[in-house]
């Protein structure tokens, strides 16, 4: 019978350990970093995302908001201006009367109502300075007492 001999593999040149180690804490460090910048970039989002299904209430005041806007901008086309702030939203339904006059207002207004938002609130309307941007919200769940910082002020989808 024969023996057969096998012979090992050569060996290749080890890494030392502190190489090794730090190579690995480097790829810790920076997977880390990616899930927290994914993490930071996606949270608000899915925030967001969590916070419109499980509240109908939002949405339907987003929708109700940006359909005021359409009609806003639609009034701001015919009449190359906003309503002031002193005519308010009222000016979508009726014919404002103070100044500025809107000389080319649609017969039968911008909107067929003004809602309520969805928690028995009207909605808020505001003209900046300049009389160029405009600002529609509802103060959302805690009402007017929340404040006009307060989180939950609801402005549509189309900021």
């Amino acid at each position: 019978m024969r023996s057969t001999c096998t012979q090992a593999a050569p060996l290749t040149p080890a890494r030392t350990m502190e190489t090794q180690r730090g190579l690995s804490k480097l790829q810790l460090l920076l997977a880390l970093v990616l899930m927290a910048i994914i993490a930071a970039l996606t949270l608000p989002y899915l925030s967001k995302v969590y916070k419109h299904v499980h509240n109908p209430e939002i949405t339907a005041a987003e929708l109700q908001v940006d359909a005021i806007k359409m009609g806003l901008q639609q009034y701001k086309h015919d009449n190359q201006h906003y309503p002031s702030n002193e005519q308010g939203l009222l000016a979508l339904i009726i014919k404002p009367s103070r100044e500025p006059v809107a000389e080319h207002w649609r017969t039968g207004g911008y909107v067929e109502r003004l809602p309520r938002d969805p928690w028995g609130n009207p909605y808020q309307y505001r003209l900046s300075e300049d009389g160029q941007a405009i600002d529609v919200f509802s103060f959302g769940v805690k009402g007017p007492d929340g404040g006009d910082e307060s989180d939950s002020i609801v402005r549509g989808t189309k900021n």
